[in-house]
């Protein structure tokens, strides 16, 4: 294919060509850093618990979900000796470059599904020995009866028996029934599931549970069309809630973990368009593949290389998890499985179409309301929590509200400053510079126009807060007993720190960046305002932020606090 001279920021993502350009964009970056025999990339120094030659496997496994849907149609032919020589000397045992024998809860099983997807889109393309072919089988039934985490990894393993069935090879169907089984287990109604844990909705519904659903009804159909039904039938009636989480541009609300995937937020989309389930109209699931896409390539997401970066808006480690190695970030290139569709497809051919939504959505299953407009969506769970500790987990599930423009902060300490406390409640012992906020929840509910909660952030105080949207504004009012004095500050969406302006008032304080408003009032309980100035590189969009806030020193007793926040935008 043509070279696409512009940058990535400046391809127009309009065209199926345009979004192959993109693809190429960013797989040129990678061609020069194989490890021997191809089977790696080494794309940083940096770690995840994993070690370097899992993380090496990963980077180079996570380059097929883009490189496959594009061999499928035909294209890539200049990346298809290269990564067909890393499949094949990654499995042989006899070559210096094997992966290994695969353990329980292994790294290279989340890779799996890659090559499983490879298989089964363009496994003739490969064009393996009998030798290879069996190698590879060899390899990839190391899988089966491994210990696996309780969640959306037993797909990985459905995923790797489809590809078995459709390459012709010797295939587990008891395996298969047992994992599809189990899946069912997480099954929450009206096409949402949980992750494995009930408290955790996120990102891993429609990028990891819908998402790999579909690419097994896609190519099980006939030997299994009962899954493959419930599978697209599921996706169906979550694509209309799942459209909320985006604004009209394509922008997505950051909430939950591995948001270092970024473009993966799209990838729902693109498995609906490959599996024909036209659940929306095509115009409006190609605006949200293309305009996410488009928003992500005009951000500093990319190293000097060109290399995808660990972060969210900006390359950042502070927001990690224990996870993320440097080829972790190419998870994103699921939002490429479009590419698996020719151009005559009714998804290319489609204009983009922006959906008309509600201003305020429940979505009672994912514990949440969403509350937007066209340039800014903001996020209300309650009863959302990850108990694994995987790195700042309470800061991406447990605060009171995410928006798409002003994103949230996690904590590099437990000072005020360290811990960047927005969008939530931060308590610590009268006159000490020592703050908790929220890790888990007593109670919790999400009504129709508001959200409820009661937790315990530290021994001998109890909270309880109803939140109320009013968009672009909510209404947050605490419920406070303690046993002994505390000190409490309420904290209102992060701005952009460089150009603000801060205004004060006896209630309250605003902060204004050229893009928009953050502002905090009391309107009960008496509290200081401030303004925080936390750590750099704390908030997931923005590396320098303010914090418009309200303190409290609360004496032993029960206590009402009420504040009324605001975060508002207008379009860049």
């Amino acid at each position: 294919m043509e070279r696409f001279v512009l940058p990535i920021g400046q391809n127009p993502l309009q065209t199926r060509a345009d979004v192959e350009r993109a693809l190429h964009q960013l797989l040129e970056p990678v061609k020069g850093r194989f490890t021997e025999g191809n089977a790696g990339l080494h794309l940083g120094d940096f770690a995840a618990h994993y070690g370097e030659a899992s993380a090496h496997m990963e980077a180079f496994s996570r380059m097929l979900w883009g490189l496959a849907p594009l061999w499928s149609q035909g294209g890539g032919e200049e990346y298809l000796p290269l990564f067909r020589r890393g499949l094949v000397c990654g499995t042989d045992p006899d070559h210096p470059a094997y992966w290994g024998a695969v353990a329980d809860c292994d790294q290279k099983i989340v890779e799996m599904a890659a090559i499983a997807l490879t298989l089964l889109l363009c496994g003739e393309r490969l064009k393996l020995s009998r030798t290879e072919a069996q190698n590879l089988h060899r390899w990839l039934s190391g899988v089966e009866g491994r210990a696996l985490p309780q969640n959306n990894w037993l797909f990985f393993r459905v995923l790797v028996q489809a590809a078995f069935r459709r390459m012709g090879w010797p295939w587990n169907r008891e395996q298969l029934e047992a994992d599809l089984s189990r899946l069912e287990d997480w099954v929450l109604g009206e096409g949402w599931y949980c992750d494995g844990q009930p408290s955790q909705i996120d990102y891993y519904i429609p990028f990891g549970m819908h998402y790999y659903g579909l690419i097994y009804a896609r190519f099980m159909d006939r030997e299994d069309p009962v899954s493959c039904r419930r599978f697209r039938e599921r996706a169906a009636r979550f694509a209309p809630d799942f459209l909320y989480w985006f604004e009209d541009g394509g922008r997505a609300v950051p909430f939950g973990r591995s948001l270092t995937y970024r473009f993966g937020q799209c990838a729902f989309f693109s498995a609906l368009a490959f599996a024909g389930v036209e659940a929306l109209p095509w115009g409006v699931m190609k605006s949200r593949v293309l305009g996410n896409l488009r928003d992500w390539f005009t951000q500093p997401i990319f190293s000097p290389e060109g290399l995808l970066t660990v972060g969210y808006g900006y390359p950042n480690l502070c927001m990690s998890e224990n996870y993320n190695a440097p080829g972790s970030p190419y998870w994103a290139l699921k939002a490429f499985l479009c590419l698996a569709l020719p151009e005559s497809h009714p998804f290319w051919q489609a204009e983009e179409q922006i959906p008309v939504l509600e201003p305020l959505h429940p979505l009672p299953q994912a514990r949440m309301l969403l509350a937007r407009s066209e340039a800014q969506v903001q996020l209300f769970p309650a009863g959302q929590s990850c108990v694994c500790q995987l790195g700042q987990v309470g800061p991406k599930y447990e605060k009171l509200v995410y928006s798409s423009r002003f994103g949230f902060s996690v904590s590099r300490g437990d000072s005020l400053e360290e811990g960047a406390f927005d969008s939530c409640l931060a308590v610590s012992e009268a006159g000490e510079d020592h703050w908790r906020t929220q890790r888990g929840f007593d109670a919790w509910e999400v009504a129709a126009d508001h959200t409820w909660r009661r937790y315990s952030p530290m021994r001998g105080v109890q909270i309880e807060v109803t939140v109320t949207p009013a968009f672009p504004s909510h209404r947050r009012e605490y419920c406070i007993t303690t046993d002994r004095p505390i000190d409490v500050v309420d904290g209102g969406f992060a701005v952009p720190a460089g150009e603000e302006t801060v205004r004060w008032e006896a209630c309250g304080v605003t902060v204004r960046c050229p893009w928009g408003v953050s502002a905090i009032r009391c309107e009960e309980g008496g509290g200081e305002p401030l303004a925080v100035v936390p750590w750099p590189n704390t908030n997931l969009l923005h590396p320098l932020t303010r914090i418009p806030s309200i303190h409290w020193r609360l004496e032993p007793g029960e206590h009402r606090l009420v504040t009324w926040v605001t975060g508002d935008v207008w379009e860049r």
